[in-house]
């Protein structure tokens, strides 16, 4: 092995032999990784939940605890700040679990529940507004008979989708067994990892710096920091503009004494976390609701949805997320495509930072390039 061309062309072998295999065997690697996700599902899941809760956990020890134990020259300050701050984090976001569920839930489960009882009424509602409506206009027999057709079809997808999670109950209540179980897991995963995680931090580090260069260590290294940033800040301002959002349309449900007012500033809030198109997909649903109630209802909330939407992109959101992602709204689109093509929702929600984490990575060797050949793109 001392001969480097000898070494280059076994490594070369061994790579071609161990792709080919893979290659051959591919149902069987998807079949092995597919069991090793699910075993690693918990572990997975409590990485997650120590990273969403490590954001304002970091915050807590900065800006209020760390001075506090400093002033007073406390031994084993940083393990102190580490305990009393993971306690403020969980205290945090229990009271707000808390409020959600004693003020949000009873109100979600008793629009739904009356939603999903007057879907019949509501219908039929709307199948005598559009013949009573019609009757009053000049408009053909063929187009009056496509719009009752498409009225149908709605109805019959609505009440199709209602059947069938009723007739797979079981099977739905197994399957939120299962997430509940995995996400208990997983918290009390991410409870220990955050505990731990300057010494988890450090095992890594000796990995990293153990197996490889210094030079490819130290890179591999700034790019998780930035990927740290990146998806904090992205997790934070994603999650303040859909509470805005939300609140935003239920005051204005509120004062227009709209139906189903916090059902549906829930749904605008939750999608308003998909960057872009979030806010016009809740939209769209809710004003699918809105119409089988009444649809000029569902057309006053168009403008109100696009009144806010136009408050809140031009001034609150630039100040509340600023240019935290670095990318431009043409460049949101990027991740926005590929990931829901591949993953969905939770490909929209990760391509996102991550797109944003290569596009500096590429701009900064870009412009490094561009320096070191004394070019001048201004020009």
């Amino acid at each position: 092995m001392r001969d480097f061309k000898l070494k280059n062309q076994f490594i070369l072998a061994t790579y071609i032999i161990i792709l080919s295999f893979l290659l051959l065997n591919i149902k069987t690697v998807g079949n092995v990784l597919n069991t090793t996700l699910s075993i690693l599902k918990p572990f997975i899941i409590g990485l997650a939940i120590a990273f969403l809760l490590n954001v304002p956990m970091k915050s807590f020890e900065n800006r209020l605890i760390g001075k506090i134990v400093k002033k007073y020259n406390i031994k084993n300050s940083k393990i102190i700040i580490r305990i009393i701050s993971l306690i403020l984090t969980l205290i945090t976001i229990g009271l707000l679990l808390s409020a959600f569920i004693n003020l949000v839930i009873p109100q979600l489960v008793k629009s739904t529940s009356s939603l999903i009882s007057s879907i019949p009424q509501d219908i039929d509602s709307l199948q005598s507004y559009i013949t009573t409506y019609m009757s009053h206009i000049n408009i053909s027999d063929n187009l009056h008979h496509s719009l009752l057709s498409g009225v149908d079809k709605m109805s019959d997808f609505m009440i199709k989708t209602l059947n069938y999670f009723i007739s797979n109950i079981v099977g739905i209540t197994f399957s939120i067994t299962s997430i509940i179980t995995n996400l208990l897991l997983g918290f009390v995963i991410a409870i220990y990892m955050l505990l731990s995680k300057d010494k988890l931090i450090v095992q890594f580090k000796k990995v990293i710096y153990g197996l490889l260069s210094e030079n490819m260590a130290d890179k591999i290294m700034s790019i998780i920091k930035l990927g740290d940033v990146k998806f904090s800040k992205f997790i934070v301002g994603q999650c303040t503009d859909g509470i805005v959002m939300g609140s935003l349309c239920f005051i204005g449900m509120t004062i227009f004494n709209m139906p189903y007012a916090i059902l549906i500033s829930t749904l605008i809030g939750i999608t308003d976390l998909i960057p872009i198109f979030g806010t016009f997909l809740g939209a769209a649903l809710s004003a699918l609701i809105l119409f089988m109630i009444k649809p000029v209802t569902a057309l006053y909330f168009i403008i109100m949805i696009v009144i806010i939407q136009q408050v809140e992109g031009n001034f609150i959101y630039p100040f509340i997320v600023g240019n935290s992602i670095g990318l431009s709204s043409f460049w949101i689109l990027v991740p926005i495509i590929i990931g829901s093509s591949m993953f969905g929702v939770l490909g929209i929600l990760i391509g996102v930072p991550l797109f944003s984490m290569i596009y500096t990575l590429c701009g900064g060797y870009i412009n490094n390039r561009i320096k070191s050949k004394n070019i001048n793109i201004q020009k």
